[in-house]
């Protein structure tokens, strides 16, 4: 590889707002872009590093490296890995990445096995699984499909997690209640409220595509969040007694999982709508079956349904996002104060669970991250099998 020139990322973050391009969206229901006073408050500050942490460059493949990598991602069965190659490679050409070619070859090997096309059930799109909540967090301003039913289920992923917080400490509380629990509790109550309003950033980004009651409805999830988590404290301040701890853990666990399920169908049905409308333009447009168009030229129709339906499907403007929300992770890892041989791993812990569970694990308040934790050994592993590839 033909290093072209470096460009040293500084890690000096202070975020006390949400800054968004805005763009052009496809709305159903009566949603419409309002200017509100933002029910986020002031996000935390990131942590100020004092000296250069992490390099970006521009790299240069070569056709034959190209071909090794095509070759290698061949044997993992992959769709298109030339393809797939090639946009990655170009992009590395044409702009500073904050991780090698190979590290974002692997992240999107993992989302997608080389289908670029494919809409998972989350509602996450394209070669990056982008959800337009991440790509409009990372300023990027192309056309989105977004339906009520993804701003539902995206509200009630976000707002149920310290319903969680408040079930897990109850839980351990209802398993063992002795002073030393009833101390790790209150330490916990503390992490639970710290982080209340975790995730909310992606939220605050949804602001171009959704109205007034979808952040009115947000307030009020996130007053219920903070009476729910208060009452919590003062019953460990009463030393935790049975019948109202159980009684409160109930009660809680029945609005988790009430939440939980709107998500999942919202969500469920948001894939489908946003599916039906691309298999709909791409035989309409092609004048083929969608699925011999999504298996034979998925990148030429990708461009395409970028361009028409949601820019998520654009194989070269997913690949932006991918290195930009990958700079986004990689400066959170170096927020959490990581140390630097485990970096990658939580760039990519990061990429796949979101801060909104991975700080939660660190914090004890989720005691794993199966998926998660899988993803942060493999990437990083499949990377460097790549680099091997390449001589």
């Amino acid at each position: 590889m033909e290093r072209r020139r470096a460009v040293k990322w500084w890690c000096a973050l202070a975020v006390s707002a949400v800054i968004v391009t805005t763009g052009p969206a496809m709305m159903s229901g009566n949603g419409s872009a309002r200017q509100a006073a933002t029910v986020l408050g002031t996000l935390p500050a990131a942590i100020a590093a004092a000296e250069p942490a992490i390099e970006a460059e521009t790299i240069a493949l070569t056709a034959a490296h190209r071909d090794e990598l095509a070759a290698e991602m061949s044997r993992w069965l992959t769709r298109h890995p030339r393809q797939l190659v090639d946009t990655i490679a170009e992009l590395a050409e044409s702009q500073p990445l904050p991780l090698p070619p190979t590290f974002l070859l692997s992240i999107a090997w993992a989302e997608t096995r080389g289908k670029i096309l494919a809409v998972s059930p989350a509602g996450a799109a394209g070669l990056a699984q982008a959800t337009p909540a991440a790509y409009l967090l990372e300023g990027f301003d192309g056309k989105l499909y977004v339906t009520n039913q993804y701003l539902i289920g995206t509200r009630n992923y976000i707002m149920k997690k310290p319903l969680g917080d408040a079930m897990e400490i109850s839980d351990r509380l209802l398993k063992r209640n002795t002073p030393a629990t009833r101390t790790e509790a209150r330490k916990l109550l503390v992490h639970a409220i710290e982080l209340r309003q975790e995730g909310m950033d992606e939220l605050e980004a949804l602001r171009p595509v959704a109205n007034d009651y979808f952040f009115a409805r947000i307030a009020e999830a996130d007053e219920r969040n903070l009476a729910t988590l208060r009452e919590l404290g003062r019953l460990i301040d009463r030393g935790a007694p049975l019948a109202a701890t159980k009684s409160f853990n109930d009660r809680v666990r029945k609005d988790y999982r009430e939440m939980m399920n709107v998500q999942r169908v919202a969500w469920a049905r948001y894939g489908k709508q946003l599916e039906a409308r691309r298999d709909a333009l791409l035989r309409a447009h092609f004048k083929q079956d969608p699925t011999t168009v999504i298996l034979t030229r998925p990148y030429t129709a990708g461009e395409y349904l970028g361009e028409v339906l949601d820019a998520r499907f654009s194989p070269t403007q997913m690949a932006s996002f991918l290195a930009a929300h990958l700079g986004t992770k990689q400066k959170q890892a170096l927020e959490l104060g990581l140390p630097p041989d485990t970096l990658d791993a939580w760039t990519a812990a990061l990429y796949n669970g979101g801060a909104v569970n991975v700080k939660r694990m660190r914090a004890g308040l989720i005691g794993t991250l199966t998926e998660t934790q899988k993803y942060m050994q493999l990437v990083p592993a499949r990377s460097a099998r790549l680099e091997r590839a390449m001589g």
